[in-house]
């Protein structure tokens, strides 16, 4: 078993760079996830752990072992891709079984120990009943669960799985990820899993990396990443719909900290000055920040319910199994509102909005944002 460590590692293409001093560490029965957009440098990360990439600058370390300039057989890493690749002509058990038949898989194995693992694993991923049958006589999905299973079978240091579970629907994907989640804490191994899906990194993970453009944006654990997101793009990103982000001007007046935009103004609690203040910029004379609130956190009413409530009219309503989602229209953004249970508003109605300064969020401005 190993954790795993990079230590300023950089991964350039020519002049494009597609990673750029990454400092991140799986421990040994980690379970931790990468996610980000499309092209954010999420499997050349895999592909230089697993040594089928060598960094442009940087070290990688298993335990406290340099293993740069070690060959990709050397490193004893187990690797699954999004996409199958499966011998046609193999059943789905030699499939599984295949890595355990090289000359040092089979020394250290049992008479029955390659059944006993392939059985295991096959069992844990709900495919136990295919392993007489040929890729051609399954399914998408279960192409991609035997291929997830050829690469968890054989005992390694790391595990590195490249959306592994993408093709799948709804019901198998929840029934693999629970088992994804029990095997790792079974093995008590370093499983790093790449995915562009924020639901699966929180829902199966220790820790999460969120990576855009090749850096790394914030490091935690799936409650951080969720409720306190260090920068507007991870608040954009996670979350299903986005973080409402609004720009506005910092205004000082009567002892008291104001957000002030043309469509509201608020009174910034006390506690809340400080974290406001370290991202405050100053642009044309005027004193501006970004602020963040999800949109649960943003309360309707009919009446005013405080001297922070300001009025809109409501813009679109859209029903939803939980509730609805409102829309707000503001001068730069539109708000986004969620409302559970049966909520009666109707569209051009004027209300009355309060934020729960509870949840209150202020950023730095790194990414642009419109209607």
């Amino acid at each position: 078993m190993a954790g795993v460590r990079l230590e300023n590692v950089t991964k350039a293409y020519g002049r494009k760079i597609a990673v750029k001093e990454i400092n991140l560490e799986c421990k040994e029965g980690e379970f931790l996830s990468i996610v980000g957009p499309a092209g954010a440098g999420k499997s050349t990360i895999l592909k230089m752990v697993a040594g089928i990439e060598k960094p442009t600058s940087g070290a990688i370390y298993f335990n406290e072992r340099a293993v740069n300039d070690l060959r990709p057989q050397l490193r004893n890493v187990a690797m699954a891709f999004e996409t199958y690749n499966l011998y046609s002509h193999f059943t789905v058990y030699e499939n599984i079984a295949f890595p355990l038949t090289t000359p040092k898989a089979k020394a250290s194995l049992g008479p029955n120990e390659e059944m006993q693992r392939v059985e295991e694993i096959s069992d844990f991923l709900g495919i136990k009943r295919l392993l007489g049958r040929k890729p051609n006589q399954l399914s998408g999905g279960e192409k991609q669960r035997v291929s997830l299973a050829r690469a968890m079978v054989r005992k390694a240091q790391v595990y590195l799985l490249d959306e592994p579970i993408a093709h799948l629907d709804a019901r198998l994907k929840f029934s693999t990820q629970k088992s994804l989640k029990r095997m790792s804490r079974s093995m008590g191994t370093a499983i790093i899993y790449v995915t562009h899906d924020y639901r699966e990194a929180l829902g199966l993970s220790d820790r999460v990396v969120v990576l855009n453009q090749g850096g790394i944006e914030q490091i935690g654990t799936p409650k951080e990443i969720f409720e306190t997101p260090t920068t507007d793009f991870v608040a954009r990103f996670i979350g299903d719909p986005p973080t409402n982000l609004i720009d506005g001007e910092v205004i000082e007046r009567d002892g008291k900290t104001h957000f002030h935009t043309e469509d509201f103004e608020i009174e910034v609690r006390e506690g809340l000055v400080e974290s406001l203040n370290r991202v405050v910029a100053r642009r044309g004379g005027q004193r501006t920040a970004r602020m963040g609130i999800r949109s649960f956190h943003v309360n309707v009413y009919r009446e005013r319910k405080s001297e922070n409530g300001f009025h809109l009219p409501v813009y679109a309503i859209a029903r939803t199994p939980e509730g609805i989602l409102m829309t707000f229209e503001l001068d730069s953004v539109f708000l986004m509102v969620s409302m559970e249970g049966k909520a009666h508003f109707d569209t051009s109605e004027k209300v009355w909005l309060d934020f729960d300064q509870d949840h209150l969020l202020f950023f730095e401005k790194t990414i642009e944002i419109s209607k």
